[in-house]
């Protein structure tokens, strides 16, 4: 019995027995799958992933067709009045739980997928994003990001420092590695108006159980969480690089002047492979940075912390999902099922998550241990072990969300996301120009302003 090690050999394969073998016509169910996955490389794998499973299903014939996740709203529900929606979707998790909060999503068919691929597979935080109070979910977790601490975790056993897994060991650690006479800083957080601050600033709301709305859309932004998190936010800035700091100054971290910074899973191939690391290796983008060779041995020192600890535990990443929707066509709904199935079958779903290596990461626990999973073609995760994956990974079963709150989708937070309404905050009081507890307020005071909007 011949073995075949890829889903590329087996794709060879196929596609020259089906060229050499007589084709009989039948007639193939149609699906439509929309995914918010634009870029050319990205869609090159998926086009790939489909032919591959059309050539063993015949009888199904997928049509891809990319959406921008902003415009993916507006998309969906005129394709919904007329009736010319897609069958399968791949966009944001909190996108799929909306939707289904509409009526429009195939829940029967999305548990007979999460059952078939096996429940106890999954991490239970990227479960528990799209699982409604009455145990139905929206969607199927299909790979994500996770946030948190990277640190240089030599130079914390040299000072006998514990990891800034908390808001104790993250300020201590601060204080003690800023030295700004030296060129080194303390800790990377955004002092900029953009969705990094935003980012940083979650994370910590969040580990502080800091809610912007409750699940009826009532603010309760305003409490002392969140001028607790605020005022901590304010502190940290201090012993972040000269700014205005944004995600750029992870330059200080990979020429040696920075001991933590905030970062996403995206940052794991930079640290990994030395071309892709050079971007952050010129004295280009600050005065303050000359330019440094790549550092063999900083992944090896760097440690990772997704879980941080406020007054809770909490981890802050984003979940992409797959989402079946409704229709009056059973053979369409069994056929879409099948093709996801597909997709999460070994080699399918590596081949899906190699696209972006860190920046899609595994929601399967066994994936991240698998063989293959480790051999993408940049080689980022052969520098990794399985325990470090581990590590990382667990963030996924803490995962929170400002705009997910007991099991709803609070569809206010989104819009507050998008005016920028933390990022604002924070510039006006790391400006000085309102003090934390105006500043709360007044954003309070602009998140009620959308409540009445809507």
């Amino acid at each position: 019995m011949i073995r075949f090690k890829t889903l590329l050999q087996w794709y060879i394969l196929v596609s020259f027995l089906m060229v050499c073998m007589p084709v009989f016509a039948t007639a193939a169910t149609p699906i439509t799958f929309w995914t918010t996955d634009l870029g050319t490389d990205r869609q090159a794998v998926i086009k790939y992933l489909a032919d591959a499973f059309m050539i063993f299903n015949p009888d199904i014939k997928i049509q891809i067709e990319g959406i921008e996740e902003n415009a993916m709203v507006d998309a969906l529900t005129q394709a919904h009045k007329e009736g010319t929606g897609p069958n399968i979707i791949s966009c944001a998790s909190d996108l799929l739980v909306s939707f289904s909060k509409l009526g429009w999503m195939n829940n029967a068919g999305t548990e007979a997928c999460i059952v078939s691929i096996g429940k106890d597979r999954f991490y239970s935080g990227t479960l528990s994003k799209l699982q409604h109070t009455d145990g139905t979910y929206s969607g199927i977790p299909f790979n994500g990001w996770i946030q948190g601490i990277w640190y240089r975790k030599d130079w914390f056993k040299e000072y006998g420092l514990n990891p800034p897994d908390s808001w104790e060991n993250i300020l201590k650690a601060a204080k003690t590695f800023h030295a700004p006479e030296k060129k080194q800083y303390g800790l990377l957080i955004g002092t900029q108006d953009d969705v990094y601050a935003e980012q940083v600033f979650t994370h910590l709301a969040l580990s502080a159980g800091v809610k912007e709305f409750t699940p009826e859309g009532k603010v309760v932004f305003d409490s002392p969480a969140t001028v607790e998190t605020l005022k901590f936010y304010t502190e940290l800035a201090r012993y972040t690089p000269p700014g205005p700091q944004t995600w750029r100054g992870r330059d200080f971290y990979f020429q040696g002047q920075l001991a933590m910074m905030f970062y996403s899973t995206f940052i794991m191939d930079d640290m990994a492979v030395p071309s892709i690391a050079a971007n952050s290796l010129t004295g280009d983008n600050f005065e303050e940075l000359c330019g440094a060779p790549y550092d063999y041995n900083l992944l090896k020192h760097t440690g990772f912390v997704s879980n941080i600890t406020g007054l809770h535990k909490a981890s802050y990443g984003i979940i992409n999902a797959l989402g079946l929707l409704k229709t009056e066509n059973t053979e369409q709904e069994k056929a879409t099922e099948r093709f996801v199935e597909f997709l999460f079958t070994n080699d399918a779903y590596i081949t899906w998550l190699h696209t972006v290596p860190g920046g899609m990461m595994p929601v399967l626990k066994d994936i991240a241990v698998h063989d293959t999973f480790f051999r993408d073609h940049q080689g980022v995760f052969q520098r990794y072990s399985r325990q470090r994956i581990h590590s990382i990974l667990s963030g996924f079963d803490s995962l929170k969300s400002l705009s997910f709150v007991d099991g709803h989708i609070v569809p206010q937070a989104a819009q507050a996301s998008a005016m920028g309404l933390l990022a604002e905050m924070i510039m006006k009081t790391l400006q000085g120009k309102l003090s934390p507890e105006e500043a709360v307020s007044k954003t309070a005071m602009k998140m009620r302003m959308i409540n009445s909007e809507i």
